[in-house]
């Protein structure tokens, strides 16, 4: 588990309505001059990446931003997280920045996230 843990203040997970999760492969394919390409694992544990929203206050948002540019280090670092589909806690990090929309005097944030 990572050192850095999500922060209280901000919503648990991402929310479910619009959220995405793409398992990306751990498997290497090798293309052979004849015969079925050579399939091998490339490693045994594989990574989800995840596509949701959050919706956040002023002072939440100011709150993402603070952990994500300094307690993350503009998103390098990993951090304990709730699984949107499991609830159990595990280890995340950002795969791009955020993006923030405006709806209703609330803040829409964005994000992509990867479970390691």
């Amino acid at each position: 588990m990572a050192k850095i843990f999500w922060p209280e203040s901000l919503p648990k997970t991402l929310m479910l309505n619009g959220l995405s999760a793409k398992s990306n492969t751990s498997v290497v394919r090798t293309k052979m001059d004849a015969g079925p390409d050579k399939i091998r694992r490339r490693y045994t544990a594989s990574t989800k990446t995840f596509k949701g929203k959050m919706m956040l206050d002023a002072s939440q948002r100011l709150e993402l931003e603070i952990f994500y540019k300094t307690v993350l280090a503009d998103g390098v670092f990993r951090f304990n997280f709730l699984d949107p589909q499991t609830l159990e806690i595990a280890e995340f990090r950002f795969t791009e920045n955020y993006t923030e929309n405006s709806v209703d005097g609330k803040f829409e944030i964005s994000m992509s996230l990867e479970r390691l």
